[in-house]
C-alpha cells in the first residue's frame, strides 16, 4: 500500500486550529543551508559555531553579523517557499526555530520565533532595551543602536541565552489548544521544541511530522510520519482544504 499524503491524513478544510513547528528544512529550497551535518556551517566552519555562544560577545560580533546578516541577506534575495506560502494562506499558527524571517515574509501573522530572527536586532547593552528591525544587512558594517549609540546585535538566542519566556508560553499555549499539530521540516527532537508535539497530542491533537529525510528515528509524539518534500506536500495539503486563499 502506498504511503499516505498529508492531504489524506489530515484534509486542511477539516481542523481550524492548526499548528506548524517549522525547522531548518522547510527554508532548503530557498537555498538556505542546514548548520549540523554533512555541509551544514558548523561542520564546514567550526569556529563560527564557537563564536556563536553568548560569552564571546562583544568580541564574536563580527562573526556574529556576518553569519546571522548573512542569512537574513540570503532569505531576502531568494523569498520565502512554497511551503512557507502554503502555511500563511491557509492561516496556520506557526511555531518556528528558524531566524531567517521567511515565514513573514510569505505573510504568515503572529509568527512564534523561539530562536529569534535575524530580521531583528537589538542593543548589546542591555540596559538601553532597544530592538527594532535589522539594521546590520551591509556586509562588513556592524550597526548601531539608534537610540544610545552602542553596538547592536541580532535579535537572535545564542547558545547559552534563555528563551523568551513570553514566546515560549505562546507557543505552549498554541500546542495545546490545537486540533492539528504539524511538525515541517525539523526532526523535532532538539529541546525545547521537541517537548511542544507531545503536549499537543496529550491534549488531543492530531501530530504528523512531515520531513525529506527519511532516515529519521519515529518519534512516539507523532500519530504519523509524511516522508516528502515540504513544498510539494503542503500544496497538495492546502488543495485537499478546496485551495482556499484566506
Amino acid at each position: 500500500m502506498p504511503a499516505r499524503t498529508l492531504g489524506e491524513i489530515a484534509p486542511a478544510g477539516r481542523y481550524a486550529r492548526i499548528v506548524a513547528l517549522t525547522g531548518a528544512g522547510i527554508s532548503a529550497s530557498a537555498g538556505l543551508g542546514t548548520f549540523r551535518g554533512a555541509g551544514g556551517l558548523w561542520t564546514a566552519a567550526p569556529e563560527l559555531e564557537r563564536a556563536m555562544h553568548a560569552q564571546y560577545l562583544p568580541d564574536s560580533l563580527e562573526l556574529v553579523w556576518q553569519v546571522w546578516g548573512g542569512l537574513r541577506r540570503a532569505a531576502l534575495q531568494a523569498g520565502p517557499t512554497a511551503a512557507h506560502r502554503a502555511l500563511a494562506r491557509a492561516g496556520t499558527t506557526v511555531i518556528t526555530q528558524n531566524v531567517d524571517g521567511l515565514h513573514q515574509d510569505a505573510g504568515s501573522a503572529g509568527v512564534l520565533e523561539v530562536h529569534g530572527s535575524a530580521a531583528r536586532a537589538r542593543c548589546l547593552d542591555g540596559g538601553c532595551g532597544w530592538r527594532g528591525d535589522n539594521p546590520g544587512l551591509e556586509p562588513g558594517v556592524l550597526p548601531r543602536c539608534p537610540r544610545c549609540g552602542r553596538l547592536a546585535r541580532p535579535d537572535i538566542v545564542l547558545f547559552g541565552e534563555p528563551l523568551d519566556p513570553q514566546v515560549w508560553a505562546a507557543a505552549e499555549r498554541a500546542a495545546t489548544s490545537c486540533e492539528l499539530f504539524l511538525a515541517i521540516g525539523t526532526s523535532a527532537f532538539v529541546t525545547p521544541a521537541k517537548w511542544l508535539a507531545p503536549m499537543a497530542r496529550q491534549a488531543g491533537a492530531l501530530c504528523v511530522n512531515v520531513n525529506i529525510d527519511d532516515s529519521l528515528p519515529a518519534f512516539s509524539a507523532f500519530h504519523e510520519q509524511v516522508t516528502a518534500d515540504a513544498d510539494i506536500a503542503l500544496g497538495e495539503w492546502l488543495d485537499s482544504s478546496g485551495g482556499a486563499d484566506g
